[in-house]
């Protein structure tokens, strides 16, 4: 038979780790509200940003030479396939657990990205800003809800993946399959040809453990973002591009659709395709940019790209938090649910004791008889 004092003392520890838990809800519950709020301020500059720059892409055709962050599809391959350059990935991820599968399912969607054959077609990039800026949020009744691409990884089969493609691998061969970036090794001890940007513990210590070259890390940041650091990793990231060392960038990030719905997700950062932009433009007015469109361009981007960054930090952060507050929500309803279990289990054992004694009592009394 169990002992009453143990089952007393295991209710006793389900009771404390319900406090905990509850506690936990409530401070991410508050923390979630003034991240969504955050997100949802953010939100009209961002989409004027991405105007901004819609616009100005729309007329940049034949102009790819005269700026170092765009060229148009067939000079990407051109460069691809001739040079020897890296692959830079941002991983927004969290500092902390104790929020479900959020931080699991970035670092699946970011092991297939870095890995992926680039079989897909069928996106582009205006596609990828589409829905880079697509949401539903509680607050924003007059918003639809974002689907999550049908084809996640389309855009990486002509940017970022048709270059991994085209050099062959140690791990199989160049036109297909899974790329062997994930299977070489450099001098350094570190997988070749990709580089990362982490920010939260929990994304550096995954990725490190896996063997990859963390160039910059970024902690105790996830859940409040400041657009300072946005614009520390823009400018890092534009360092390494312009140098020649990076031929694409790539940010994946978690995207913040409801209180109860977030799905991770990846968008190219640089280059910018123009092919893209040039076909999918609805804008019909004409503009005249001073002192030129390239100068406006050229000046534009870092600070679009920051925004950008910035704007995936809040939504990750938005997306955190609501899953640790799903989380704890869910943990505090077990603990009740065990310690009623547990309370039934203990009154059993007990009328159990009871009976026993009780007829030991009636045994006891008829042998004296």
């Amino acid at each position: 038979m169990a002992n009453l004092q143990n089952i007393r003392r295991r209710i006793r520890s389900v009771k404390s780790i319900q406090k905990i838990t509850n506690a936990m809800d409530m401070i991410a519950r508050s923390r979630f509200n003034a991240a969504r709020d955050t997100l949802l301020m953010n939100l009209p500059y961002v989409e004027k940003t991405r105007d901004i720059i819609r616009r100005l892409m729309s007329q940049m055709k034949g102009l790819e030479d005269q700026s170092p962050y765009i060229m148009t599809r067939q000079e990407l391959k051109e460069i691809q396939e001739r040079a020897d350059g890296k692959f830079l990935f941002l991983v927004i991820a969290s500092d902390k657990g104790l929020a479900g599968a959020y931080a699991s399912n970035v670092f699946k969607e970011a092991h297939e990205t870095i890995e992926y054959d680039g079989d897909d077609e069928g996106s582009d990039t205006e596609t990828q800003e589409e829905n880079f800026h697509k949401r539903n949020f509680d607050a924003v009744k007059d918003l639809k809800k974002a689907p999550r691409q049908q084809q996640l990884k389309a855009t990486k089969g002509v940017a970022t993946a048709g270059a991994r493609r085209a050099r062959p691998s140690g791990g199989g061969s160049s036109a297909g399959g899974n790329v062997g970036v994930a299977k070489e090794y450099n001098d350094a001890g570190y997988i070749d040809d990709v580089e990362l940007i982490t920010v939260g513990r929990k994304a550096t210590t995954h990725f490190k453990q896996r063997g990859y070259n963390i160039i910059k890390q970024y902690h105790g940041i996830s859940e409040r973002p400041s657009y300072q650091y946005a614009q520390e990793i823009a400018n890092l990231i534009i360092e390494r591009f312009m140098s020649g060392e990076i031929l694409d960038v790539t940010m994946i990030y978690t995207r913040f659709n409801s209180a109860i719905s977030c799905t991770p997700d990846d968008v190219t950062l640089l280059p910018i395709i123009t092919d893209d932009y040039a076909a999918n433009t609805n804008t019909k007015e004409e503009y005249i940019y001073e002192p030129d469109i390239v100068s406006v361009l050229n000046n534009f981007l870092p600070q679009r790209l920051a925004t950008r960054i910035y704007g995936a930090m809040l939504q990750s952060a938005a997306s955190e938090l609501s899953s640790r507050m799903n989380a704890m929500s869910n943990a505090t309803d077990n603990a009740q649910e065990l310690v009623g279990k547990l309370n039934l289990y203990y009154n059993k054992v007990r009328q159990a004791g009871i009976t026993n004694e009780i007829n030991e009592i009636v045994g006891g009394a008829e042998a004296l008889k």
